[in-house]
């Protein structure tokens, strides 16, 4: 089985689940579209709950457990068979596979370990490998979509029974209190902002005539140089960035501007992995300096592409595929900052210039607070208007805290070296020469 995605008429992005022979399935699909995208649901979100269900279907055929035809029958999943099933859900699919495979193609029968004590009665398995296993949340979100596409398909086939097979699945969800959720975990190991050598490294040699540059064609020099200087400048994530168009660069009282706008669906945007804008749309202001940059980019290299007047974006790939010019995808941008790292010699990505942009926006609130011209809330409502989160929201909190816990090491160190400085000054008496 596997998913596809693509693209309707009106722009939006779907996905459907095929089996082997790449044909539809009928349940998982009908699931997914009445209890997910016809509440509204995200299209990743789509996608997550059909591979989800995905899994549970290999999970079911390879402990020879015909979910659908059974449920049809009335002959509904037991509590032994739920408890087999959410094992697999703590661990990752090659892990499943590879227990669910023998030498004969048939199932590796799991049992239920009899209890020796009557507290220690539990249904148990064999400790995993810490590599096999999931983080905690993906467990809870597969355990969540196995029970809600089990009682579905039930209700589907038999609206009137009463089951016990959604409590069965949830009782064995994790509880949310058993580790770091995703966005902690990535807060933990992205948030690392360039260093001031760094910083200086990536001014140098993003220039388009810089020596060493990773990239050959001039075009492509000074289009990767114009979207790093975008993002270092505004730091805006790197979906806003590869949505902006050219009439999103627009001028109000002779200053320029360019607007992010949220546009999930865009029917214009040919991209099946369409760049989303995660936060609130918003205009900002542009320098002399990095309007330069872009011109040039637009008006000497991505003027001269061909059929670039059939692509409203604003940051384009230079290649022509199929007579059709196409924007930047989110994989060709990540590749510029693969080849990037490799001339650099250290790891940036677009959400690292984001956390180097937000510190440094810290230290010149800091200045500014200083000199009397604004004031904490003041800083941090403006933080959230530039970065496009709603007012009083937890990140703008989380940069916040991170600049305040930096800026209390230095000064906590500073005073060591004081307190040192001075207890080295100390003429002490048996030092005194009477």
């Amino acid at each position: 089985m596997r998913t596809k995605l693509f693209v309707g008429k009106t722009g939006e992005r779907y996905s459907i689940l095929l089996n082997d022979e790449g044909i539809p399935l009928e349940h998982p699909n009908l699931f997914v579209t009445t209890i997910y995208r016809n509440d509204g649901q995200a299209a990743s979100s789509c996608q997550k709950a059909l591979e989800h269900v995905s899994f549970f279907l290999e999970v079911c055929n390879g402990l020879e457990i015909d979910v659908e035809a059974r449920t049809a029958k009335a002959e509904f999943l037991t509590h032994e068979e739920i408890q087999r099933i959410v094992y697999f859900a703590g661990i990752t699919r090659e892990a499943t596979k590879a227990k669910l495979k023998s030498i004969n193609n048939k199932v590796t029968k799991l049992k239920v370990a009899k209890p020796r004590m009557l507290e220690t009665a539990r249904y148990s398995i064999v400790a995993e490998k810490k590599e096999d296993k999931v983080y905690w949340q993906t467990k809870y979100n597969r355990i969540s979509v196995f029970s809600r596409y089990a009682s579905w398909l039930e209700k589907y086939h038999h609206p009137y029974a009463e089951t016990k097979t959604e409590f069965y699945f949830t009782d064995l969800r994790p509880q949310k209190n058993e580790g770091p959720t995703y966005g902690e975990m990535l807060e933990v190991a992205t948030y690392k902002s360039l260093t001031p050598e760094e910083y200086s490294i990536f001014l140098d040699r993003i220039r388009p005539d810089y020596s060493d540059n990773p990239w050959d064609d001039e075009g492509i020099k000074v289009r990767n140089y114009a979207m790093c200087m975008f993002m270092w400048a505004l730091g805006v994530r790197l979906g806003e960035c590869l949505n902006v168009k050219l009439q999103d660069l627009v001028v109000k009282k002779g200053k320029r501007y360019v607007v992010i706008r949220r546009n999930a669906d865009d029917a214009n945007d040919s991209r099946i992995n369409q760049p989303k804008v995660k936060t609130n749309g918003r205009s900002l202001a542009l320098s002399p300096k990095l309007q330069k940059i872009l011109d040039d980019y637009i008006y000497e290299h991505r003027a001269n592409l061909q059929n670039v007047a059939t692509n409203e974006f604003l940051f384009v790939s230079h290649r022509v595929r199929k007579g059709k010019l196409n924007p930047l995808s989110i994989s060709a941008a990540e590749k510029i900052f693969s080849q990037l790292s490799e001339t650099l010699g250290f790891h940036v990505h677009p959400h690292r210039l984001r956390h180097t942009w937000n510190d440094r926006f810290s230290e010149a609130m800091d200045k500014a607070i200083d000199a009397g011209t604004t004031n904490e809330n003041k800083s941090e409502a403006d933080r959230c208007q530039l970065m496009g989160w709603r007012q009083g929201s937890t990140m703008s909190l989380v940069y916040a805290s991170r600049h305040n816990a930096k800026r209390a090491m230095t000064l906590a160190l500073n005073m060591q070296d004081a307190d040192f400085a001075t207890k080295e000054s100390i003429e002490y008496d048996e030092d005194l020469p009477f």
